[in-house]
């Protein structure tokens, strides 16, 4: 399976698994983010420490004065990861 990412509205969703081998070929950096306030990964199938990095990298981009959004789904991996990294698993507490 591929990876994808597509906005619709205010939600951007992720799918598929989100992992070293397939972040490069999802071009997230060229995404325009403004106004995004939901962060989807319910149809992400596994993370890795790099697919970690993508959705803290589109938390940071999409936080404006403070105002996070939300992070909605727990694939395989998630919650390993933010426990190791010491972040909470929906990304509320990331700096």
């Amino acid at each position: 399976m591929t990876a994808a990412i597509e906005r619709n509205g205010n939600t951007l969703s992720l799918s598929g698994p989100i992992t070293g081998a397939t972040v490069a070929a999802l071009h997230a950096e060229l995404l325009d983010v403004h106004g995004v306030s939901t962060i989807s990964l319910q149809q992400v199938s596994e993370v890795d420490t790099v697919g970690v990095a993508l959705i803290s990298q589109l938390v940071a981009r999409t936080t404006i004065a403070d105002a996070r959004p939300h992070v909605l789904g727990m694939p395989k991996g998630l919650s390993e990861l933010c426990q190791a990294y010491r972040i909470a698993p929906d990304f509320s507490d990331f700096p």
